[in-house]
């Protein structure tokens, strides 16, 4: 497209970018979840920065890859971006992205957060926002829910199941409207039948403090496995605590899932099921639990997919006519993250709500993502809408930065 001719790529920066769940040196600690140890009082992005000769620079979050490889990986596999057009990666019509030019498919399938920083520069150069490039704005406000609500139980056990409930209140008194309680605690940390029974208290808890007006959702990272009979104990156990959803009861199966479905419509049947973080196409086994019914949410990650792989599975969803909505995983993918769910939920019919891990990065600046009453505005300016204070930046993280060029 003539529009996007004349840009091209001509350096990639790669930094590490640090921040805390509350104040340096005072950072509250997010605890426990059913499989791993406290999360602990900070989180760490890895800022992509990807710059072209005509000075645009888009963003991306590169944790994903840094979660399981290295610098070396990611600077060696970008190399071949140096020089390239950005007309060269999307096929693009009428302000739309209609298509991926195959050269560049896998690649970008590899890693999902590099097509952010590309529909960034995209945006900017076509002067409009990420989210048109993929359809027209379905909503102006996006919803979000405070997911950092661990064991908290474990983290001040004093309190016990009110050490959640606490923080839940907190919580509300920032703003948010919704929230996310980690359960599973018969899986590791406690006896599998007193686990249970404190699932269910910190869910009575919680909702006790923030009232009946506030979201209450649940994720048990498959804590429940192998212990089903619990696990209809704990559905019974917030039949009328009006759960938002479900999320990770149990490692997916067929036979698991109808089991928890039944129970769902028996108990608590405005309760949603939802999974599939790692979804990463169709032959998975949460595509099958779509086709029988089974799946009421289908959660990728909003950095492993990117915008371009999360809107061709929209279209597949609508196209096989299942009810499934979306609400994207972003738990590892803090500001940057969150800024890509909003701007695809805004031209998503199927987008139910965003995860917010909470975290501010002293680093970024979006001041067009106001938050209001649980809501997040969708920027109207080009791009992600997001830049860096560049004097901050050359202070403190250049230093530490991987430049490709």
């Amino acid at each position: 497209m003539p529009g996007l001719e004349t840009h091209i790529i001509k350096e990639i920066r790669l930094t590490p970018v640090e921040t805390y769940f509350g104040s340096p040196g005072k950072g509250r600690i997010v605890g426990r979840n059913a499989k791993m140890e406290n999360y602990g009082i900070g989180q760490r992005e890895w800022l992509l920065q990807i710059t072209c000769d005509s000075g645009l620079t888009g963003l991306s979050n590169a944790r994903p890859a840094m979660n399981k490889g290295s610098v070396e990986s990611l600077y060696n596999d970008f190399q071949d971006l140096i020089g390239q057009k950005l007309s060269g990666f999307f096929n693009v019509s009428g302000g739309r992205v209609t298509d991926i030019n195959p050269r560049w498919a896998d690649l970008i399938d590899r890693y999902g957060f590099l097509d952010v920083a590309l529909f960034d520069l995209i945006g900017q150069a076509l002067s409009q926002p990420s989210y048109s490039l993929l359809g027209d704005k379905v909503r102006d406000e996006v919803e979000g829910y405070d997911s950092s609500l661990y064991f908290q139980d474990l983290v001040n056990p004093a309190e016990g199941a009110n050490a959640v409930a606490i923080e839940a209140a907190e919580a509300v008194e920032k703003g948010w409207r919704a929230m996310k309680l980690k359960l599973g605690r018969p899986g590791k940390w406690f006896e599998p039948n007193a686990g249970t029974r404190r699932d269910i208290e910190v869910v009575e808890s919680v909702r006790a403090m923030v009232g009946d007006d506030i979201k209450i959702l649940v994720d048990a990272n498959n804590g429940y496995d192998g212990r089903l009979d619990l696990l209809e104990d704990f559905v019974r156990g917030i039949s009328d605590l009006n759960v938002m959803w479900v999320e990770e009861m149990i490692t997916e199966d067929i036979a698991g899932y109808q089991k928890l479905n039944e129970w769902r419509d028996r108990y608590t049947p405005n309760t949603m099921i939802v999974d599939g973080e790692s979804y990463k196409g169709r032959d998975t086994i949460y595509w099958q639990l779509m086709e029988q019914g089974l799946l009421d949410a289908i959660q990728p990650d909003m950095l492993h997919m990117g915008f371009w792989q999360f809107h061709r599975l929209a279209q597949k969803i609508e196209d096989s006519g299942y009810d499934t909505q979306i609400a994207p995983h972003n738990y590892n993918a803090a500001y940057l993250g969150l800024r890509a769910d909003i701007q695809f939920g805004a031209a998503t019919e199927r987008f139910v709500i965003a995860e917010d891990s909470t975290l501010d990065f002293e680093l970024y600046q979006g001041p067009e993502y106001v938050f209001d009453n649980g809501k997040y505005a969708v920027p109207s300016s080009p791009g992600l809408a997001v830049s860096i204070d560049q004097e901050l930046y050359d202070r403190v993280y250049k230093q530490h930065e991987t430049l490709i060029n």
